[in-house]
């Protein structure tokens, strides 16, 4: 569908000029704009887009039209998952139908053991195995192989192949940098990898277990902006206020 048709579509089912193909009512509609929660609110869509929401779509219902009572239960946008190692336990195509099971439509994948043992041939493979399914995958390159390599016979990715790498659809930057020291030692490989990421304006993830003051803006100056790591409010807050997204975890 063309942007035209898509949003003269969508224009219409607004107006009620067109029916919708589901109207959602009921709904207890969390909006993440003026952080309410609005009740009784219903929601009509045209094929995957919501083209009406408001107190009464009954203007957009026709004959063909789907209703469903969600009896106020909560609606809320697509969850985000902005970190996950898919590859430490599952295939992406059955990780996939467990998260839209729970209001995940987006993941971010950080293949860390594929590249280790395959190298930058695993990466593409992987890549290609979170093509085409009903949910979106992005990836990173691996920001931290190996962490020493003195103990590890793990693959890592070289400069030029992090570069080839952000040509891969989906591929976004740089995937946490758990080795923290490597940058507040301003390891030179290390530094130009960071340095490639910033100059093609891609994301670079943080992993800052231990970190804090000088050491922690060290790593912040160097261009990582978000961090999973934080156990306690003082920690977290600590991140908050240089700026760090800081990411909820779960923990069981």
């Amino acid at each position: 569908m063309s942007s035209l048709t898509l949003i003269n579509s969508m224009n219409a089912v607004a107006m009620g000029d067109k029916k919708a193909d589901i109207i959602l009512k009921n709904c207890s509609l969390v909006n993440v704009y003026t952080k309410e929660i609005n009740s009784s609110i219903q929601v009509a869509i045209i094929q995957d887009r919501i083209a009406y929401v408001g107190p009464d779509a009954t203007h957009a219902a026709g004959s063909k039209t789907t209703i469903i009572d969600l009896e106020g239960k909560y609606l809320t946008p697509g969850f985000a998952d902005p970190h996950v190692h898919i590859d430490q336990f599952v295939m992406p195509s059955e990780l996939a139908k467990q998260s839209l099971l729970c209001g995940t439509t987006s993941l971010f994948s950080d293949p860390i053991d594929i590249v280790s043992v395959c190298g930058f041939a695993g990466l593409k493979q992987f890549v290609k195995s979170c093509s085409g399914l009903p949910i979106r995958i992005f990836s990173v390159t691996p920001g931290g192989l190996p962490v020493d390599p003195k103990f590890s016979h793990g693959k890592a990715l070289s400069i030029s192949e992090e570069k080839s790498a952000l040509k891969l659809d989906s591929i976004v930057g740089l995937g946490e940098v758990f080795s923290w020291t490597k940058v507040t030692s301003r390891d030179p490989q290390t530094m130009k990898k960071l340095a490639q990421m910033l100059d093609q304006n891609c994301l670079i993830n943080g992993h800052t277990a231990g970190a804090s003051d000088r050491k922690l803006n060290a790593y912040i100056s160097s261009g990582i902006f978000s961090c999973h790591e934080p156990i306690d409010y003082a920690q977290v807050m600590e991140r908050l206020r240089l700026g760090m997204w800081v990411m909820m975890r779960f923990y069981s």
